[in-house]
This record gives structure tokens, sequence and C-alpha cells, in this order.
């Protein structure tokens, strides 16, 4: 086992599917390697159910976390794993290592893996911040259980609002799935479901603008973006499902090539425009945002990451 002041061939960051599948790949690869994480799963952790990843017809977001989990400790006589946030990376053009800071520690390696996922966009609207956990939440899954027979709302026409307000409609008493555009653009299997629901009240060209209440949320305001006329809906909960933004702020100095939208750009092999700098799953341009692919990345950045760090070796 590799001490804290020893250089990694192999250093991850992130421990969704894109992370542990990096991290099996490479031990099995015998490359010293580290995974540095504040949890397993990412964001599958808020996933209520899985029926789409091949040899498993039905998981939890929690079952499928504890599996990854299960796979990467496996390889622990190759893979280090600490749970800890990371702050910063840095690349030494003085010796062609990176530096990766956390909260505690710094660690040093030849290549580093960016698998840090993203995060809840926010919508910006009046009332946003002031009743964040409040009333207003950005995970179904995680809280909607929260709001067993009540009426509540899901701002958001896309895959994860679709997927939301048919969650919901088995927990809460009536669902408004507020949409700003003209018609769902989800899963089209999801957005067909939908219609079948009695408790789903679908109101299309809305703009969510301002949210009330008093201690907790009450309810929310919406534009009608046709007429402009405003409208009240009373609510116990909100959950925001408008999509996500990556987590780059640790690599965020360095002059990485990103997509206007901010995702970490990177070719087949996974490689980024930095030599040594590898970037998979839903931090980057990944064409769509799918457990099974990340994983495919991950194994893709390890076993390019070996061939680099091999070359680099025998220079």
């Amino acid at each position: 086992m590799a001490d804290d002041t020893d250089i990694y061939d192999f250093l991850i960051i992130g421990g969704g599917a894109a992370g542990c599948s990096a991290a099996v790949y490479a031990a099995r690869r015998r490359m010293n390697t580290a995974i540095l994480t504040e949890d397993f799963g990412g964001q599958l952790m808020e996933t209520d159910a899985i029926e789409n990843y091949l040899g498993f017809k039905h998981l939890t977001g929690q079952e499928i976390s504890e599996k990854y989990e299960e796979h990467v400790r496996d390889y622990e006589d190759y893979v280090d794993i600490h749970m800890t946030r990371v702050e910063r990376v840095d690349r030494n053009d003085d010796d062609d290592l990176f530096t990766v800071t956390t909260r505690d520690e710094t660690f040093r390696a030849h290549t580093v893996l960016i698998a840090t996922g993203n995060s809840p966009r926010t919508l910006g609207a009046d009332g946003e911040e002031e009743f964040n956990n409040r009333g207003i939440s950005y995970c179904v899954v995680c809280d909607g259980p929260l709001y067993a027979d009540e009426e509540i709302a899901i701002i958001g026409g896309g895959y994860a609002g679709c997927e939301g307000a048919l969650f919901m409609s088995d927990v809460a008493e009536t669902v408004y799935l507020i949409n700003i555009g003209p018609e769902l653009t989800g899963e089209p299997i999801t957005v067909e479901k939908i219609p079948e629901q009695d408790n789903i009240e679908i109101i299309n060209n809305a703009e969510t603008t301002e949210f009330f209440g008093d201690q907790m949320l009450n309810g929310l305001r919406y534009k009608d973006t046709e007429s402009g006329d405003v409208h009240e809906l009373e609510v116990g909960g909100a959950f925001i499902e408008i999509g996500r933004i990556p987590n780059t702020e640790i690599v965020d100095h360095l002059d990485l090539e990103k997509t206007e939208h901010g995702h970490i750009k990177k070719d087949r092999n996974q490689r980024t425009n930095i030599d040594g700098l590898y970037a998979c799953g839903d931090v980057t341009d990944i064409a769509t945002e799918q457990a099974i692919l990340a994983a495919g990345e991950g194994a893709a950045a390890a076993l390019d990451a070996g061939r680099y760090v091999k070359e680099k070796k025998d220079g």
C-alpha cells in the first residue's frame, strides 16, 4: 500500500459510476491508484429505481452505490480509498506531476481523473433561496416521501422533471408539473406515462417566478408565457428539476477546454487538452448522462492512463 507521500500512477476524484469503474480497471492493471471521494454512488444515490443497467433488472440508487463501493474495496490492495473532499488540482510544469489538495492533505500523481459529476441548476426565482430545505428541494427521491398525500409542484418538463413527477404520483395527492416549454421533453417512455396518472396536472408555457410562505413554503406563482397572466398555486413542496451544472470548481483555474455550458471536453480515450489529466461522466461533454456510459468512460480512462504512465516511466 502506498502512503500519502508516494507518487500515485493514477488518482481518481469522484466515487460515482465513472470513478469506481476507473478504480477497478486501474487496480486490475496493477496501477498504484487512489480514489478521493466524499461518498460512493454520486448522483445515483438520488435515484429511486434503475432498470436500464445491463445485468440488473431493478436496483435502487442505494443498492447500486453499495455495489460500487463493495467492488472497489475488493481491490484495496491496489487502490487507496480516501473519504475526503478535494479542493484543488494543480499541474507542476517542473516535474509533470499533479498535486491534488484536500481539506486535510496533499497527494501527487502522474495522472488524474476528474469524475466529479454535476450539481442541481437553480431557478433564480424570488424566495427560492429563502425556502430551500423549507419546502423547496432539488432531489425528488431524497425528499419526496416527506410530502405524502400533499399537493406538490415539480418545476421542469425535461428528463428529470418527468421522472420526478411519475415518482411523486405514487406519493403525493396532487402533482403539478410546471413546464416552461409548450410540451414535455423527457424520455418518451416516461412522457407517455404521465397523462395516465390521474393526479398529475401538466401546466405548460409556465415560468415559475416566485415562492412564498411564512416559516415554510406555502405556494408559488408562475407566469403564463403566452398571455402574461400570473397564477398562484398553493403547494406544500416544490421540487426544482431543471438540469444540472458540471462540478469543475477544482480545475477552473487550469487552462482546460470546455463547452459553452462549462463541461470539460475530452477525446475518445477521455484525455483532456492537458497531458495526464482525464475527465469522465457528467462533468464532461458526454452525449447522454447515463451511469452505464459513465462507467464505460471510466474504464477507457484507466486503460489509457495505464499506457500513458508506462510510456512516461519508460521515457
